[in-house]
């Protein structure tokens, strides 16, 4: 399990604090903070700030929340300015609190982005207001959290000593049974695990476990007892790290924990492993794999069956939409009919042009539906063949390879296990190279941008093509499936390059300007032949693509030599 993981928790769990006096107040803050954010939302908040007679504390308190919402939605830049606006009128008011608070805000702010060396610096200058004025709460949540950036620079000295601070302050409002505190003394042991101060570690860890029994707290031991076999493996007392670990295993699949199963199955079969009981470790590991991949394909499945609704809602609309039209065609007979025979020729030639224009239309459109379900099958088969060809083969040949390695006497061969253990790293790359390949995490994280300088990094520096990625005028989230569409696009131009331009160099220029997204991607390859680009396959997909998004998509050769795409999708009828 990650210990980053841990740290992420108590930052997005730290910005809330109960300032608010008025209990509706209180309560509809607390409910908004349950809700999936939205602009809705943040008028409702900006418009409860204007309401007469609120307290400091409860003007505070909906602030608080409203940054929130902006962070929550991804809307650093509005973010930074709001939080930046009240510092100063905090500062000329002489609002400390507030003034400390906003400073803790913009250092979250910056830590999402992420620009963790800015985040550090904001949080300091909230210890520095808050650490005379006493404000416990506050200077808490700050200690924690340089202390977590220190320990990611791996300066381990300066970590300890804000988790130290954290704690302590914990201890002053006797808040030692909380989540928070648990996660101040964890990280703690965690430092001294890094640092080999295992007496300390082994001690704290101890503690929380024992705290974590006696409050029933399944979750928080199941992660306990897995960061301390860690401790105990390093001190050589590997029986006692595999009894643990497998009492963590036992807990997490009890409460039906699928992340702490994963995460306890993947430690004991470490701990096995380095305590030489390699067959037992492949039964846990084996077993790990076989819960990721049916975690992957449920995952699949479930985007195949989202993809199948919205073409099926497609459909239908199209149905609903012809039968309307031809309903108004109808009314237009009788009407016609009135006017008189010449009058009703004239309109049977009429009503035959729009009837075959509405035939071709439609005929369009399905082709459209049928190329990008055609890629879907086609993307369907080639994950099926992936993990045919790939996983399962491999999964096999470990298999035989540990079979191979017992003799009849039970004698294991110690190099037939190194094999396998080296084919089950590379069968756990390909799970992960699949996954990315249907929906990377940075797409739904973080958005289309990091995703593609990422895309853009793993595709073309393992292929030794250089390349340049600019952005102008994207400062905020695009539609969802405009983002997975420019995502997929891209990736079918890289899939060209690599398949039949012998480039060397590739540019790509993305722009948005008056609802308008433009994509500009050149690469300095042998060109193309015109029948290529209109037989294609890969190059209908994407035409066919770019049309379902009444975008436009057109192809040029570039300065010398290479290719250029040339995409433009409007956004305002999308949105």
């Amino acid at each position: 399990m990650s210990i980053r993981i841990s740290f992420i928790v108590w930052l997005l769990g730290i910005g809330s604090i109960t300032f608010a006096q008025n209990k509706s107040i209180e309560s509809r803050l607390a409910a908004i903070e349950k809700l999936k954010p939205s602009p809705e939302l943040v008028n409702e908040l900006k418009k409860t700030l204007s309401t007469p007679g609120l307290s400091i504390k409860d003007n505070l308190a909906i602030q608080t929340t409203l940054v929130h919402q902006y962070q929550a939605m991804q809307l650093w830049d509005t973010c930074l300015n709001y939080c930046q606006a009240q510092v100063a009128i905090a500062h000329q008011q002489k609002n400390s609190l507030a003034e400390a608070t906003f400073y803790k805000h913009i250092g979250s702010t910056y830590y999402y982005i992420p620009q963790k060396q800015n985040a550090i610096s904001y949080w300091k200058k909230c210890i520095a207001i808050a650490e005379p004025n006493k404000y416990i709460t506050l200077l808490e949540q700050c200690y924690h959290n340089v202390g977590v950036i220190s320990f990611e620079g791996a300066d381990y000295n300066l970590a300890e000593m804000y988790f130290i601070k954290a704690i302590d302050l914990s201890k002053q409002k006797n808040d030692t049974t909380s989540a928070g505190f648990i996660l101040h003394y964890r990280l703690l042991a965690t430092t001294y695990d890094v640092e080999n101060k295992l007496n300390k570690a082994e001690n704290i860890f101890q503690e929380i476990i024992a705290k974590s029994r006696a409050a029933k707290d399944s979750a928080n031991l199941v992660e306990s007892l897995v960061f301390y076999t860690n401790v105990l493996k390093k001190k050589k007392e590997f029986d006692k790290a595999i009894l643990l670990s497998y009492e963590a295993l036992e807990i997490a699949r009890k409460i039906n924990l699928l992340d702490g199963v994963i995460t306890a199955l993947d430690t004991h079969a470490g701990n096995l492993a380095d305590a030489q009981n390699y067959k037992e470790a492949y039964k846990y590991k084996y077993e790990e794999d076989t819960l990721v991949r049916n975690r992957f394909n449920v995952d699949l499945n479930k985007k195949i069956s989202e993809a199948e609704a919205k073409f099926n809602n497609a459909e239908t609309k199209h149905e609903k939409d012809i039968a309307i039209l031809n309903a108004k065609r109808e009314k237009q007979i009788y009407l016609v009919g009135f006017v008189g025979l010449l009058s009703i020729t004239g309109f049977i030639f009429y009503y035959i042009f729009q009837k075959r224009n509405a035939k071709q239309k439609a005929q369009l459109l399905q082709a459209q539906i049928k190329s990008v379900l055609d890629g879907e099958e086609k993307e369907r088969t080639r994950i099926a063949k992936d993990l045919h060809d790939g996983i399962v083969q491999d999964l096999t040949a470990i298999k035989l390879q540990l079979n191979a390695g017992i003799d009849d006497s039970g004698t294991v061969n110690k190099k037939t296990v190194v094999d396998a253990v080296e084919s089950i790293d590379k069968a756990s790359k390909e799970v992960r190279n699949i996954s990315y390949q249907m929906m990377p995490t940075t797409l739904i994280q973080l958005g289309f941008i990091p995703a593609i300088e990422d895309l853009l990094k793993r595709v073309l520096t393992t292929s030794n093509i250089n390349y340049d990625f600019e952005q102008i005028g994207i400062l905020e989230r695009l539609p969802d499936n405009i983002e997975v569409s420019i995502f997929r696009i891209t990736q079918e131009l890289l899939n060209n390059v690599l398949k039949h331009s012998n480039a060397n160099f590739v540019s790509l220029l993305i722009t948005l300007k008056a609802n308008l997204v433009t994509m500009i991607f050149e690469d300095n390859g042998k060109g193309f032949d015109a029948a290529t680009v209109k037989k294609g396959i890969g190059f209908s997909s994407l035409s066919s693509r770019v049309e379902l998004l009444n975008g436009d998509i057109k192809y040029e050769k570039a300065e010398g030599a290479g290719t250029m795409a040339i995409v433009k999708i409007p956004i305002s009828n999308l949105i």
